[in-house]
């Protein structure tokens, strides 16, 4: 058994204080793990930079001599010792949906980055007693008696966030047996029959799609903020989901909140129980490499929204959205041409999901859904309708994640050709695996279910005139992107290079709304490291864009596919 206490004194300083009390087995020597980095982000974390005074004792309270391994792991001498405590202090000022955040308002905790584990140990039963305000809630999906949790070894515990609050909302409801909770943490207006409505409509469909779900209940943690924000992370029996700003969750964000949720709902099957074999078991020291993010986030990405179409939850308009936002994003990432999503995906371990290096890879989100739709619609195509990518995560779940075996990048492109055919290699070897274009892979597969692209012009003025793309970064407008060969590029302008005027007049509003008001040609002040130098730039058409339509007039086999595409 290891135990915890948590506890904190000054909420504003957000540091939150942990001792943990175990018997030593009587070891000579203990050790100590912090995770390296959490399930569902690729990256390493390096979340023993907010560990303060960390200490250890034995069972009178007399000091442990102890020395850092690395980075994450303690070793303490416990010779003559029958039980220690260690204790020490976690800086806790991170709000997103993977971090820890302590203020005078709520306790949040991530365990996976601020309670250890100890080799040889780690199925070992742990209890954590929070010590918390009297008028405070407790929302987990941890067993929870009063102020204490109970976890059935770190795996769960590591999976399971925690957060404590007087300003939590909840309701529940019911699908074949499982419970599913809705907390909402922070101001919000909750139009709960909406609410209740549309999670009801798509959780069935997914658990239909799958027939079964793969534990007993299960836990919609929101963390709304006042100010814009969006972010999910997916656990076993729970999902954690940031959004804001709070005053318009229910009406310009909802889409955004439904969009989330189905996605993180579906990752109880692909990733927590549909797990690729480089992630059979965990390694939470280091990095575990694979090269299947298409299928974690590609899939995930594509079926979420797929779910909430086919469920009813979303009109066509609101579906055929979210495909062509993936297809801007794989548009205006010139890292199509230069790393394949497989070996994207790989790399997440390598520079994580920053901007990174310009036009270097792409992403497991929007490109790998792009390939999975190819995927789907080559499986129905093939099969006159009678399988689909359904089929395949159908297939995974029962002979792979209910089984506890890990599946292979030959094990998904085998199951994928068996339901669709020779046809769907092709895919793999050149979108997946290779970095062919997708565009003419994407129109024929397109047309035949009633579909086509058609050209649109770039809504982002600057990407579109010149060919650059800015972000805004301490009240400074910086250069992030650049479309090789395009007006700003051919005039040497590089990345991070700042624009300091436009049209001789200092930038006081929206890019776009100033660029809207020029002429042909456009004066611009540019910054670099070392130098300014006046650019002047003829308005062209740069970052062209598609997007997805319906045919006016289609055949009936058209219509047959469509149809079995979308329901």
């Amino acid at each position: 058994m290891i135990n915890y206490i948590i506890s904190y004194k000054h909420p504003h300083r957000h540091y939150v204080d942990f001792k943990l009390e175990t018997n030593t087995n009587s070891v000579k020597n203990m050790r100590f793990q912090l995770a390296a980095w959490r399930p569902g982000r690729y990256e390493l974390g390096n979340f023993s930079q907010n560990i303060r005074n960390w200490c250890a004792f034995d069972e009178n309270g007399i000091s442990l001599n102890f020395k850092k391994i690395n980075k994450d792991l303690w070793e303490v001498d416990t010779k003559n010792t029958k039980k220690i405590s260690v204790t020490y202090s976690y800086y806790s000022n991170q709000l997103d949906a993977g971090s820890c955040y302590l203020d005078e308002f709520q306790l949040y905790l991530n365990p996976v980055q601020c309670c250890f584990y100890i080799p040889g140990r780690i199925d070992e039963k742990y209890n954590l007693i929070i010590k918390k305000p009297d008028n405070y809630k407790i929302a987990s999906s941890l067993e929870i008696n009063n102020n204490k949790l109970i976890s059935n070894g770190y795996e769960e515990l590591a999976e399971s966030p925690i957060i404590c609050s007087s300003n939590l909302q909840k309701n529940t409801y019911e699908i074949n047996n499982t419970k599913f909770h809705i907390w909402f943490q922070g101001e919000c207006k909750v139009n709960w029959h909406k609410i209740m409505k549309d999670f009801n409509l798509f959780t069935q469909k997914q658990i239909n799609h799958f027939e079964g779900f793969p534990v007993n209940e299960y836990h919609f943690l929101f963390q709304i903020t006042p100010y814009k924000s969006y972010h999910g992370v997916e656990h076993t029996k729970n999902t954690v989901i940031l959004l804001g700003p709070s005053d318009q969750i229910m009406n310009e964000r909802y889409e955004d909140l439904l969009g989330v949720c189905s996605h993180e709902l579906y990752h109880t099957w692909n990733i927590k129980s549909i797990r690729p074999k480089e992630l059979l078991p965990y390694d939470y020291t280091k990095e575990n490499y694979f090269r299947t993010g298409f299928v974690a986030e590609g899939v995930t990405t594509y079926m979420g929204d797929l779910t909430l179409y086919s469920s009813g939850v979303f009109t066509w308009e609101e579906f055929i959205k979210t495909q062509n936002q993936n297809l801007d994003r794989h548009l205006m990432n010139y890292g199509r041409f230069n790393l394949s999503v497989a070996d994207s995906g790989f790399d997440s371990w390598l520079d994580g999901y920053k901007l990174g290096a310009p036009d270097r890879k792409v992403s497991i989100y929007p490109d790998a859904a792009l390939c999975m739709l190819m995927v789907d619609l080559e499986i129905i195509i093939n099969s006159n309708g009678k399988f689909s990518l359904h089929s395949v995560m159908k297939d995974l779940y029962h002979n792979f994640g209910l089984k506890n075996i890990g599946y292979s990048e030959l094990d998904f492109q085998k199951i994928c050709i068996k339901f669709g055919g020779t046809k769907v290699s092709k895919i793999f070897k050149d979108h997946i695996y290779d970095t062919k274009n997708y565009i003419t892979t994407l129109k024929s597969l397109l047309s035949q279910i009633g579909l086509e692209l058609i050209e649109k012009k770039n809504p982002n003025l600057s990407a579109q005139y010149f060919g650059f793309i800015t972000i805004e970064e301490n009240n400074k407008i910086i250069i992030k992107k650049i479309e090789p060969n395009s007006a700003a590029d051919n005039q040497g302008i590089g990345c991070n290079d700042e624009i300091v005027e436009i049209e001789n007049k200092c930038i006081d509003d929206n890019l776009n709304n100033i660029l809207k008001k020029c002429n042909e040609k456009v004066i611009f002040k540019i910054r670099n490291k070392f130098s300014e130098k006046i650019h002047t730039m003829k308005i062209g058409n740069y970052y062209k864009l598609l997007e997805i339509k319906k045919i006016k007039k289609i055949n009936n086999k058209q219509i047959f596919l469509q149809k079995k595409w979308l329901n």
